[in-house]
Formats: structure tokens, sequence, C-alpha cells
């Protein structure tokens, strides 16, 4: 019996050939729909690769599940049962790949959870920063933003130094959590308009000098005192890079180029909205060629061996 079988409490051919199909649905949606991500996470190497992939196909399908069409009720009634079908998935105790939930997804997460013992608490809190997204549409405070950007970004980052292993306990999950504020801070900044005509403004009013924001700062006529308050929460976003920068040498490295890349990838996003920060309500989506992404991976990749460049140039290891 393999390890990850003797984990998981599966073994035989069913469960092998039910989890080989996982891994090849997972490594698709990741190849398909993380973009960003992707460049980095193909640079772990296997195992750990696959968990990548599994743990981004399932944030996806929470994603979906709170993003599609239809009433908060409904949406929240799916999520609740995804949140059951994931306890499900991962009890260590059931032993036969029929018991699992329905899905191609759940033996590549289940391995994942199990091998890596990734902490269920994360799977749960990721949930319920996607519950969070039903009934909340402005934040007031930054304390406010803070806790949903931990739930829905910080913790994905803390599965993936579990998955990748790291060093320095307690204070490494402290830099883990700073660096997925300043991964969803820049997402939230490139994503400003398209959310704004959704109906939701996700900066944080007092960056604004106001109680509540209004959309319409962001979808009609470019003000002033929008492009201030975008400025101030990317010098957040800024702020929590650098607060996180620690975290490249604690983590295990097999992880590393992973996670070099996909903050280079972010992080020169964020310097072109600093730069410029009307580009973000131009109706231009900010990002980074295909071309540059995969400099940015070969870089990494050329990194794991020689040391990763630094923010100003020089190569640390």
């Amino acid at each position: 019996m393999s390890s990850t079988a003797a984990e998981s409490a599966m073994s035989g051919e069913a469960w092998e050939a039910a989890l080989a199909e996982s891994h090849a649905v997972c490594r698709e949606v990741s190849r398909m729909r993380a973009r960003n991500f992707y460049y980095g996470m193909k640079l772990t190497p296997e195992p750990r690769r696959s968990a990548m992939f599994a743990l981004y196909a399932w944030n996806r399908e929470v994603d979906d599940l709170a993003d599609e069409a239809g009433d908060v009720e409904a949406k929240t009634e799916a999520l609740d049962r995804f949140r059951k079908d994931t306890d499900r998935a991962i009890d260590p105790t059931l032993d036969d790949v029929s018991q699992l939930p329905k899905g191609k997804i759940w033996p590549a997460v289940r391995e994942m959870v199990l091998r890596y013992n990734l902490p269920t608490e994360y799977l749960y809190d990721m949930v319920a920063g996607q519950l969070i997204d039903q009934t909340k549409t402005r934040y007031t405070t930054f304390e406010e933003l803070y806790d949903y950007c931990y739930k829905v970004a910080s913790l994905v980052g803390l599965s993936c130094v579990e998955i990748w292993g790291y060093d320095g306990g307690a204070e490494t999950r402290q830099l883990a959590e700073w660096r997925g504020i300043a991964f969803q801070l820049t997402n939230i900044l490139r994503d400003v308009l398209e959310d704004a005509e959704r109906d939701r403004v996700y900066l944080p009013a007092e960056d604004f000098n106001v109680y509540e924001l209004n959309p319409s700062m962001f979808t009609l006529k470019v003000h002033d005192d929008a492009l201030k308050g975008i400025a101030r929460v990317a010098q957040r976003a800024r702020e929590y890079y650098e607060k996180s920068a620690p975290l490249d040498a604690r983590v295990h490295g097999c992880g590393r180029a992973c996670l070099w890349a996909m903050t280079e990838i972010y992080r020169r996003i964020l310097d072109k909205i600093e730069r410029d920060p009307a580009i973000v309500l131009s109706g231009q989506r900010v990002r980074l060629g295909s071309a540059r992404k995969g400099m940015i991976a070969l870089r990494a990749s050329v990194g794991s061996v020689i040391g990763f460049p630094s923010a100003n140039g020089g190569a640390r290891g």
C-alpha cells in the first residue's frame, strides 16, 4: 500500500484510478483557470504540484458557487452543501472511493488534505469567506476588509506553506498570512471597476475619508478623490509585500520557485497600478502578458538553483 493510500485509508485499483483521474482534472482546471497562479504552481515538484492543483481546483469550485447567478439564499445553501461535501471527502475513516461525494476533484482533495495534514479549519473558513460575499458589499474600515482578505486569500497561502513545508513555526505562518493580504489587495485594486459595476466595493471607505463608498465614484468620471484612495490602498498592499519578505527564505526549497513566481507577478501588477492608479478605472484590465509571465517562471526555475533576484536586483537564496 502506498503512503498516500495508508494515510487516506483507501487502496486498490479503483482508488488509484480515481485518484489519477482526479489529478488530471485538477491539473486541467488549474491550467485553464488559474491564470497568474498556474505559472507558479507548475514549478512545484511532484507530488506537491498535484496537491497545489487540487487546492486550486477546490478553491475554484467554491468561487464559482459564490459567483454564479442566483439568489443569496440558494448560493448560501450551495456553499453549505459544498462545505459538508468537503467534510465528508476528508473523513479519514472512509475506506472506499464510492463513499466520496460526487465530483472529480474529491480524491485529489482528500489526498492533499490528509497527506499534508492541512488544518480543516482552513477549508471551512475559506468557505466562510465566500459566504461573506453573499451579504456584504461595502467595507467601512481596513480592519473589516482584512478579515475578508484573510479568509479568501491568506488561508490559501497558509495552505500552500503546509504543502511546501516551512521553518519558523507561528512566525512563518504570520508571514504567509501577510503575503495573502498583499495578493488580495492587489486583486481588489485590479478589479475595482469590474466590482463597482456589480454594485460591490471592497476598498475601505476610511481610505477615502468617507463613511461609505458609492460605486459611482469608480464607474463615472474619474475623481481625484478616487485616485487618492486607490493610491492609499496600493500603499497598504506594498507594505504587506515588504512585511512578508522573510517568508521566501523560510519556505522549503520545493516551494520557493512557485512562491517567488506568484509574488513577482502580483508585485508587478501592483507596480503598474502605483505608477498610474487611473488605469484600474479605464476598463483595461491590468495584467502581465503571457510572455512576461513565462519569463518570470523561467527566472524562478533558474533561481531555485542559483538564488532568486531580490526587489533591488541582487540575488538571495
